[in-house]
């Protein structure tokens, strides 16, 4: 898609920038869903009876946390899925350009890859400012 030439180098440093990246989502997913998932349930909540509306009982409170844990869950294996599976020497700036917009991966951290594809990322996170 991009008329990026990357050294050897370059493919190298972005391969480390991709397991940087993804070693920090997955930090932040596990801390996200550790805060969703020891989130006080209020006692009231706990205690309520079994109920039903219009013929269909209502979640209690541990399946709604659990609904809640599976959604974000599934919404992280497709970000994960989208961002990083098939993951190939082509597809490398792609990967990094994604990292490096969503503020994952820094200027100090792309600072030793070689002109065109460190002017290249600087660019496109310039035209999104």
């Amino acid at each position: 898609m991009w008329n990026i030439q990357l050294t050897k180098a370059d493919k190298r440093h972005c391969r480390e920038l991709i397991h940087i990246g993804l070693e920090r989502e997955c930090e932040q997913y596990v801390k996200e869903m550790q805060q969703l998932a020891n989130k006080p349930i209020p006692l009231a909540e706990l205690n309520e009876p079994y109920r039903e509306e219009n013929g269909f009982s209502v979640e209690g409170p541990w399946h709604k946390r659990y609904i809640a844990l599976y959604k974000k869950t599934r919404e992280y294996d497709k970000h994960v899925a989208d961002r990083y599976d098939g993951m190939s020497g082509g597809h490398y700036i792609d990967c990094v350009l994604g990292l490096y917009l969503d503020g994952i991966i820094t200027d100090d951290e792309i600072a030793s890859l070689s002109d065109q594809p460190r002017e290249f990322l600087k660019e496109h996170k310039q035209r999104l400012l």
